[in-house]
């Protein structure tokens, strides 16, 4: 779904997308945005609702936004899994990302997938739930 790679590819795409936008006072305030999150004055939903309202009249920036927000939040999710899981949990923690991988892959189709991570998160439904939020709202009428 994601790689830190990825990730860091995306941002710095977006990094150039509004540095690009010929409004230096955005980008400046997007900066500072970043950085007191960085130094953990913002938690991510702080953060997310300053950037949203900071590029509240800049479309092109609110959609890049919104698309690199989703790899953030799945590498916030994925960070969640780990404290949750790594230690006391590690097999139900490895299990999630070979069920993954084999989606990925095209062993395993979007159901079977979602299927097996109810059982994998069964007693940890708010996990799977969160997951859930990062699959197409339409799907198999889940929503």
């Amino acid at each position: 779904m994601f790689s830190v790679r990825s990730l860091l590819r995306e941002r710095s795409k977006f990094m150039k997308l509004v540095r690009d936008c010929n409004n230096g006072e955005v980008y400046d305030r997007f900066k500072q945005i970043l950085n007191d999150h960085e130094e953990q004055r913002n938690n991510c939903v702080v953060t997310c609702s300053r950037i949203d309202e900071l590029f509240n009249d800049h479309i092109q920036l609110a959609q890049g936004f919104h698309g690199f927000k989703k790899l953030f939040n799945l590498a916030v999710f994925h960070a969640k899994l780990g404290d949750r899981l790594a230690i006391n949990d590690y097999q139900r923690y490895l299990e999630y990302f070979k069920i993954l991988q084999r989606f990925r892959s095209g062993q395993k189709s979007m159901k079977k997938m979602v299927e097996e991570l109810a059982v994998l998160f069964a007693c940890h439904m708010d996990l799977f739930l969160e997951f859930c939020e990062f699959l197409p709202r339409d799907h198999f009428g889940l929503w």
